[in-house]
């Protein structure tokens, strides 16, 4: 076994160094507390994530039960196994399980499994079973709830809400200064961090907000519900939706989206698919498709009047195209899953308003798993962290102004709960002892800002 770290007080093992080992790892590698072992046969593989990341590798295969016995030996509080194939995945959790890791997680695509997951959970003992088709298809679910969010979560037993939003060109205050709109609007939320461009920082009072930057804003929901229309626009209407290929992550979407759409319209190429799909949704609101929109523009006319169309089959470049193509028809939104991080970066100029990535979706889910005893939630996003933190009379820095503190925090304050109420933080607000506190900082500081809170 390679091995370049030591003495980490939580230990992680990672089955596989695809696309979604490899992220999980580099994430998790970012915080000295944590030890991570990732297996794999493929040696090359395991070289490039050493020049990445500070983890433990170990070449072989963990069909090999003597390999993941060995691994094991010392403690292990999460096994994840992220191979390719997923009854693989079931079978190396139960026998991690079997060998005392406290937690176990499999990675699964087919539907099936979640439908059975009790079952699953109860005789394999897999405490997790991970789609990331399913969580792709939620993520999409909450912005045809909200469009322009793109990202909605929740912190402090639902107190604290955060959605990251898209700033509309119709933004009246574009190109002014936060501390400026916030004097205007009045509104009692916080706006955590700012993408403009490819930059990302934590916002100061000078820092201006435009038309088309991304902002995450957290507060009580009622308040942030209210106050997002401005950045977002209004956005009242049950939607119709539109939907190229009758993908996995396709069938949980509308899975998701019953009650919340008026209609969504699925165009599926594959006769024998077609006839599948027609037969699992025999609801009214749902029409089948047997036809190609990239090989039969015409199609697309039978959708110009819907608001929203998704893309979610394995192929990104027809994912990219049809979501342009919709866009250029005048369909308001697009929303298109990749699984090539490179095309995140140029979506952009397709004018696509939602870019999902699957495996980035799937370690999000892993993050919150590992750090569930530590902090209560963790987001990792455009070079952002969101955490929750219980407040212990250890922490140095008890009933001081916020203003004195943040730049000592390693980030800002978004949120407080205490007793039970959520607290939206000013300058003049004190972190007191009992407090849940959550935080947003650049994914760097993260180790700084858990130091700050764990000594």
């Amino acid at each position: 076994m390679k091995s370049k770290s030591v003495n980490k007080s939580k230990s992680v093992v990672i089955a596989g160094a695809g696309r979604a080992g490899s992220l999980i790892a580099k994430w998790l590698s970012k915080n000295s507390d944590v030890r991570v072992i990732v297996i794999d046969k493929e040696k090359e593989e395991l070289d490039k994530l050493l020049k990445d990341c500070d983890v433990s590798t170990r070449i072989g295969d963990v069909l090999d039960l003597n390999i993941i016995q060995e691994t094991l030996l010392s403690g292990c509080d999460l096994f994840i196994s992220v191979l390719g194939d997923e009854v693989i995945n079931l079978i190396v959790g139960a026998c991690a399980k079997g060998f005392q890791s406290q937690s176990v997680a499999a990675v699964i695509s087919d539907p099936l499994f979640l439908r059975n997951e009790v079952l699953y959970e109860s005789i394999l003992g897999v405490d997790y079973l991970l789609s990331p088709d399913y969580l792709a298809a939620s993520d999409i679910a909450d912005f045809l709830e909200y469009p322009g969010v793109l990202v909605s979560e929740s912190y402090g037993n639902d107190r604290i809400q955060f959605f990251e939003v898209r700033v509309y060109k119709g933004f009246k205050y574009s190109g002014k200064t936060l501390k400026d709109i916030m004097d205007s609007l009045k509104g009692k939320f916080v706006i955590g961090y700012l993408k403009s461009g490819r930059k990302v920082e934590i916002p100061t009072g000078e820092s201006i907000i435009s038309a088309g930057d991304i902002i995450g804003l957290f507060g009580k929901r009622d308040e942030i519900i209210k106050n997002m229309k401005i950045f977002t626009g209004e956005w009242d209407k049950r939607k119709k939706v539109a939907i190229l290929g009758g993908s996995n992550i396709t069938i949980s979407l509308v899975e998701q989206l019953k009650e919340k759409v008026s209609r969504i319209k699925i165009f599926e190429r594959n006769k024998n698919r077609a006839v599948v799909l027609s037969e699992l949704f025999k609801e009214s609101f749902v029409e089948v498709v047997n036809a190609d929109p990239l090989e039969d523009e015409d199609v697309f006319e039978g959708v110009r009047d819907y608001d929203v169309f998704v893309s979610p089959t394995n192929d990104d470049e027809r994912n990219l195209l049809a979501c342009s193509i919709a866009k250029d028809l005048g369909i308001p939104y697009g929303v298109s899953v990749i699984y090539n991080m490179q095309f995140a970066e140029v979506t952009e100029r397709f004018g696509i308003d939602l870019v999902v990535i699957p495996y980035v979706s799937l370690a999000n889910k892993v993050m919150r798993i590992v750090y569930n005893d530590i902090v209560g939630h963790l987001l990792n996003l455009r070079g952002v962290e969101i955490a929750e933190y219980a407040v212990k009379s250890n922490f140095e820095f008890l009933n001081r102004p916020l203003k004195e503190i943040r730049s000592k925090l390693g980030g800002v304050v978004a949120g407080i709960i205490r007793d039970e109420y959520a607290v939206i933080p000013t300058g003049e607000s004190e972190i007191k002892e009992g407090d849940r506190i959550v935080m947003v900082c650049e994914s760097g500081k993260i180790e700084q800002v858990n130091k700050s809170f764990f000594g």
